[in-house]
């Protein structure tokens, strides 16, 4: 039978049938099979003789080896997530049928790189093997600022809004400083 396959996690290999050419007696047959991508061989044997005398010692098999192939499954993925930072660890690709190196996941805001190559039984969709770059981004949490009030009579000493900021993640506080002035004028802070 066929002897090239994809994997797909069970056991493959060609159909194999053997004809007696003896009236009234049918030669069962089995084969080798394998799982994973590689070229192998099939054995084809004699299970069984059903009908007539029935005897699997009256029979030899000639070619009753063939290679074949398995090859790999194109369902490999990989791809990058990009996260905004909120104080835990987050990662930042995703992906099936891969092995990673490099930055998988991180805290802090900034660009990180990681590595996937497909797995033993797989392969990209082009049916490429080689690792991927995946690059994926930590942003920066945005934060409002909050301002107080904004005008102020001259006193000869440095004066400016008050300013806060909320980082919004637990554990966290945001400490701001912002320009003042002493003489009177419209400024900003």
């Amino acid at each position: 039978g066929s002897t090239t396959f994809t994997y797909n996690g069970k056991a493959q290999g060609p159909t194999a049938s053997a004809t007696s050419g003896v009236s009234g007696e049918t030669i069962n047959v089995t084969r080798t099979t394998e799982t994973n991508v590689g070229t192998y061989t099939s054995t084809a044997s004699i299970s069984s003789v059903s009908g007539g005398r029935a005897n699997k010692n009256n029979y030899a098999l000639t070619g009753n080896t063939k290679q074949f192939t398995i090859t790999r499954a194109k369902t490999a993925t990989a791809s990058a997530e990009d996260k905004t930072y909120n104080g835990a660890t987050q990662t930042g690709v995703t992906g099936s049928q891969v092995t990673w190196s490099g930055t998988q996941s991180a805290i802090d805001a900034g660009t990180y790189t990681a590595k996937a190559t497909p797995t033993s039984n797989y392969a990209w969709s082009d049916g490429t093997t080689g690792a991927k770059t995946i690059t994926w981004t930590m942003n920066k949490k945005s934060v409002a600022v909050t301002w107080g009030s904004t005008t102020f009579t001259y006193n000869g000493k440095e004066q400016g809004p008050t300013v806060s900021a909320t980082s919004g993640v637990s554990g966290e506080t945001i400490k701001v400083t912002r320009t003042t002035a002493t003489n009177a004028g419209t400024h900003t802070s």
